[in-house]
Protein backbone atom coordinates (compact mmCIF):
# COMPACT_ATOMS: atom_id res chain seq x y z
CA UNK A 1 0.00 0.00 0.00
CA UNK A 2 1.39 3.74 -1.21
CA UNK A 3 1.20 5.84 1.84
CA UNK A 4 0.52 9.33 1.39
CA UNK A 5 1.87 11.76 3.77
CA UNK A 6 0.25 14.46 5.41
CA UNK A 7 -0.07 17.31 2.79
CA UNK A 8 -0.82 20.45 4.63
CA UNK A 9 0.34 23.41 2.26
CA UNK A 10 3.00 25.44 3.60
CA UNK A 11 3.86 22.50 6.50
CA UNK A 12 8.08 21.18 6.21
CA UNK A 13 8.73 18.54 3.49
CA UNK A 14 10.38 14.87 4.48
CA UNK A 15 12.67 14.31 2.01
CA UNK A 16 13.24 10.58 1.47
CA UNK A 17 15.35 10.06 -1.65
CA UNK A 18 15.47 5.93 -1.18
CA UNK A 19 11.64 5.82 -1.97
CA UNK A 20 10.94 5.68 -6.32
CA UNK A 21 9.56 8.71 -7.87
CA UNK A 22 6.15 8.78 -9.41
CA UNK A 23 7.36 8.29 -13.15
CA UNK A 24 6.57 10.66 -15.80
CA UNK A 25 6.60 8.45 -18.84
CA UNK A 26 7.21 9.77 -22.04
CA UNK A 27 7.30 7.93 -25.35
CA UNK A 28 7.42 9.52 -28.68
CA UNK A 29 4.90 7.21 -30.18
CA UNK A 30 2.34 7.69 -27.71
CA UNK A 31 -0.36 10.10 -28.21
CA UNK A 32 -0.87 12.98 -25.44
CA UNK A 33 -4.04 11.32 -24.40
CA UNK A 34 -2.30 7.99 -23.23
CA UNK A 35 -0.40 10.20 -20.09
CA UNK A 36 -1.30 9.15 -16.51
CA UNK A 37 -2.78 11.48 -14.11
CA UNK A 38 -0.92 12.01 -10.44
CA UNK A 39 -4.34 10.26 -8.81
CA UNK A 40 -4.02 7.25 -10.86
CA UNK A 41 -0.59 6.54 -9.10
CA UNK A 42 -3.08 5.10 -6.27
CA UNK A 43 -6.31 3.89 -5.32
CA UNK A 44 -9.24 5.80 -4.40
CA UNK A 45 -8.96 3.63 -1.08
CA UNK A 46 -4.93 5.55 -0.92
CA UNK A 47 -6.15 8.78 -1.49
CA UNK A 48 -9.44 8.74 0.93
CA UNK A 49 -7.80 7.51 3.86
CA UNK A 50 -4.70 9.83 3.56
CA UNK A 51 -5.19 13.25 5.19
CA UNK A 52 -5.19 14.99 1.74
CA UNK A 53 -7.99 17.22 1.13
CA UNK A 54 -9.43 18.08 -2.36
CA UNK A 55 -8.03 21.09 -2.87
CA UNK A 56 -4.57 19.51 -1.93
CA UNK A 57 -5.04 16.53 -4.68
CA UNK A 58 -6.12 19.44 -7.30
CA UNK A 59 -2.84 21.19 -6.44
CA UNK A 60 -0.95 17.96 -6.78
CA UNK A 61 -2.77 17.30 -10.00
CA UNK A 62 -1.88 20.47 -11.26
CA UNK A 63 2.02 20.14 -9.95
CA UNK A 64 1.54 16.54 -12.09
CA UNK A 65 0.61 18.30 -15.03
CA UNK A 66 3.74 21.32 -14.99
CA UNK A 67 5.81 18.44 -14.69
CA UNK A 68 4.43 16.25 -17.32
CA UNK A 69 3.77 18.57 -19.69
CA UNK A 70 7.49 20.25 -19.28
CA UNK A 71 8.73 16.43 -20.57
CA UNK A 72 6.20 16.39 -23.84
CA UNK A 73 7.53 19.72 -24.41
CA UNK A 74 11.10 18.66 -24.34
CA UNK A 75 10.31 15.43 -26.11
CA UNK A 76 9.05 17.57 -28.94
CA UNK A 77 11.78 20.02 -29.24
CA UNK A 78 14.03 17.38 -29.56
CA UNK A 79 11.83 15.96 -32.52
CA UNK A 80 12.42 19.71 -33.91
CA UNK A 81 15.80 19.50 -34.09
CA UNK A 82 16.75 16.13 -34.58
CA UNK A 83 13.81 14.65 -36.66
CA UNK A 84 13.33 17.97 -39.09
CA UNK A 85 16.62 20.69 -38.43
CA UNK A 86 19.52 18.41 -38.41
CA UNK A 87 18.19 16.30 -41.47
CA UNK A 88 17.18 19.15 -43.45
CA UNK A 89 20.82 20.81 -43.12
CA UNK A 90 22.55 17.56 -43.71
CA UNK A 91 20.44 16.69 -46.70
CA UNK A 92 21.03 20.24 -48.48
CA UNK A 93 17.70 20.29 -49.45
CA UNK A 94 17.23 24.11 -49.21
CA UNK A 95 19.92 26.77 -47.98
CA UNK A 96 22.14 26.85 -44.59
CA UNK A 97 20.32 30.66 -44.57
CA UNK A 98 16.84 29.34 -45.03
CA UNK A 99 17.32 26.72 -42.49
CA UNK A 100 18.09 29.25 -40.09
CA UNK A 101 15.19 31.12 -40.46
CA UNK A 102 12.91 27.91 -40.50
CA UNK A 103 14.28 27.08 -37.03
CA UNK A 104 15.95 30.20 -35.15
CA UNK A 105 17.25 29.50 -31.79
CA UNK A 106 15.70 26.73 -31.18
CA UNK A 107 18.29 24.81 -29.99
CA UNK A 108 19.01 27.35 -27.76
CA UNK A 109 15.16 26.51 -26.02
CA UNK A 110 15.93 23.09 -26.01
CA UNK A 111 19.11 23.17 -23.78
CA UNK A 112 17.07 25.82 -20.81
CA UNK A 113 14.31 23.20 -20.81
CA UNK A 114 16.14 20.33 -20.86
CA UNK A 115 17.64 22.22 -17.77
CA UNK A 116 14.14 22.50 -16.57
CA UNK A 117 12.92 19.28 -16.92
CA UNK A 118 16.01 17.63 -15.42
CA UNK A 119 15.13 19.98 -12.44
CA UNK A 120 11.26 18.89 -12.02
CA UNK A 121 12.70 15.16 -12.61
CA UNK A 122 14.61 15.60 -9.44
CA UNK A 123 12.22 17.85 -7.23
CA UNK A 124 9.87 14.80 -8.18
CA UNK A 125 12.19 12.01 -7.05
CA UNK A 126 13.65 13.64 -4.08
CA UNK A 127 9.77 14.59 -2.73
CA UNK A 128 7.70 11.56 -3.70
CA UNK A 129 4.48 10.85 -3.50
CA UNK A 130 3.70 14.38 -2.61
CA UNK A 131 5.66 17.42 -4.56
CA UNK A 132 5.62 20.48 -1.87
CA UNK A 133 6.13 22.40 -4.78
CA UNK A 134 7.16 23.40 -8.42
CA UNK A 135 7.65 27.22 -8.79
CA UNK A 136 10.30 27.27 -7.16
CA UNK A 137 12.44 25.03 -9.24
CA UNK A 138 10.76 26.91 -12.53
CA UNK A 139 11.33 30.72 -10.84
CA UNK A 140 15.60 30.82 -11.26
CA UNK A 141 15.47 29.97 -14.96
CA UNK A 142 12.36 32.56 -15.93
CA UNK A 143 15.28 34.98 -16.32
CA UNK A 144 16.66 32.79 -18.95
CA UNK A 145 13.33 33.21 -20.78
CA UNK A 146 15.19 36.07 -23.27
CA UNK A 147 16.18 32.80 -26.02
CA UNK A 148 12.23 33.30 -26.92
CA UNK A 149 12.66 37.00 -27.88
CA UNK A 150 14.90 36.27 -30.90
CA UNK A 151 12.66 33.17 -31.63
CA UNK A 152 9.51 34.51 -31.46
CA UNK A 153 9.96 37.48 -33.25
CA UNK A 154 10.79 34.99 -36.45
CA UNK A 155 8.03 33.06 -35.95
CA UNK A 156 5.63 34.86 -38.56
CA UNK A 157 8.94 34.91 -40.99
CA UNK A 158 9.36 31.12 -40.39
CA UNK A 159 6.13 30.13 -41.05
CA UNK A 160 5.60 32.17 -44.58
CA UNK A 161 8.93 30.89 -45.08
CA UNK A 162 7.68 27.00 -45.29
CA UNK A 163 4.60 27.87 -47.34
CA UNK A 164 6.95 29.39 -49.75
CA UNK A 165 9.30 26.30 -49.37
CA UNK A 166 6.06 23.88 -50.15
CA UNK A 167 4.69 25.85 -53.17
CA UNK A 168 8.36 26.37 -54.99
CA UNK A 169 10.80 23.39 -53.88
CA UNK A 170 9.74 20.00 -54.93
CA UNK A 171 12.63 18.38 -52.46
CA UNK A 172 10.92 20.43 -49.21
CA UNK A 173 7.40 19.25 -49.96
CA UNK A 174 8.44 15.89 -50.49
CA UNK A 175 10.68 16.28 -47.45
CA UNK A 176 7.97 18.20 -45.67
CA UNK A 177 5.30 15.32 -46.10
CA UNK A 178 7.84 12.32 -45.22
CA UNK A 179 8.46 13.94 -41.75
CA UNK A 180 4.92 14.38 -40.83
CA UNK A 181 4.45 10.70 -41.80
CA UNK A 182 6.59 9.45 -39.03
CA UNK A 183 5.58 8.12 -35.92
CA UNK A 184 7.48 10.49 -33.91
CA UNK A 185 5.61 13.27 -35.81
CA UNK A 186 2.23 11.94 -34.87
CA UNK A 187 1.34 13.18 -37.95
CA UNK A 188 1.61 17.07 -36.91
CA UNK A 189 3.48 18.80 -39.59
CA UNK A 190 6.44 20.96 -39.63
CA UNK A 191 4.40 24.03 -38.47
CA UNK A 192 3.04 22.71 -35.66
CA UNK A 193 6.52 21.83 -34.36
CA UNK A 194 7.49 25.39 -35.18
CA UNK A 195 4.80 27.05 -33.14
CA UNK A 196 5.42 24.94 -29.97
CA UNK A 197 7.89 27.70 -28.12
CA UNK A 198 5.31 30.48 -28.15
CA UNK A 199 2.54 28.26 -27.14
CA UNK A 200 4.62 27.13 -24.10
CA UNK A 201 5.68 30.71 -23.65
CA UNK A 202 2.21 31.37 -23.03
CA UNK A 203 1.01 28.05 -21.26
CA UNK A 204 3.52 29.05 -17.90
CA UNK A 205 1.37 31.77 -16.72
CA UNK A 206 -1.92 29.55 -17.04
CA UNK A 207 -0.75 26.94 -15.10
CA UNK A 208 1.10 28.94 -12.74
CA UNK A 209 -2.35 30.95 -12.00
CA UNK A 210 -4.13 27.34 -11.55
CA UNK A 211 -1.91 25.83 -9.08
CA UNK A 212 -2.33 29.28 -7.31
CA UNK A 213 -5.74 28.65 -6.82
CA UNK A 214 -5.36 25.66 -4.96
CA UNK A 215 -2.42 27.14 -3.03
CA UNK A 216 -2.56 28.99 0.74
CA UNK A 217 -2.18 32.49 -0.07
CA UNK A 218 -0.30 32.77 3.08
CA UNK A 219 2.67 30.73 2.04
CA UNK A 220 5.95 30.89 0.50
CA UNK A 221 4.58 28.66 -2.35
CA UNK A 222 2.21 30.81 -3.64
CA UNK A 223 4.48 33.60 -3.17
CA UNK A 224 6.67 31.85 -5.42
CA UNK A 225 3.83 30.75 -8.00
CA UNK A 226 2.98 34.73 -8.06
CA UNK A 227 6.47 35.59 -9.00
CA UNK A 228 6.95 33.02 -11.94
CA UNK A 229 3.24 33.83 -13.24
CA UNK A 230 4.13 37.85 -12.68
CA UNK A 231 7.93 37.56 -14.58
CA UNK A 232 6.73 35.12 -17.61
CA UNK A 233 3.87 37.72 -17.76
CA UNK A 234 6.87 40.35 -18.42
CA UNK A 235 8.65 38.38 -21.22
CA UNK A 236 5.46 37.90 -22.70
CA UNK A 237 4.61 41.47 -22.86
CA UNK A 238 8.38 42.64 -24.18
CA UNK A 239 8.08 39.82 -26.55
CA UNK A 240 4.91 40.82 -28.03
CA UNK A 241 5.93 44.90 -28.05
CA UNK A 242 8.54 43.83 -30.14
CA UNK A 243 6.68 41.89 -32.52
CA UNK A 244 4.84 44.94 -33.15
CA UNK A 245 7.69 46.85 -33.70
CA UNK A 246 8.92 44.34 -36.13
CA UNK A 247 5.55 44.48 -38.00
CA UNK A 248 5.43 48.28 -38.05
CA UNK A 249 9.03 48.28 -39.95
CA UNK A 250 7.35 45.05 -42.03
Amino acid sequence: MVLLPLARTGSRPSHDSGRPSIEVRVDANSPAKSRMLWREGFTQHEIENSSMDAKEVKRQEVIFEIIHTEADYVRDLRIAVRVLLGPLRELRIVSGEQVDLLFGNIGEILALHEDINAAFMERQRIQYPVVWDISDVLLPFVARFRVYARYICNQDNALRLVEELRRTSHGFSVFWKERQQRPECRSLPMEAFLALPFQRLLKYPLLMRTLLATTEGWTQQHANGSEVAEQVDVWIRKIQDARLKLDSFA
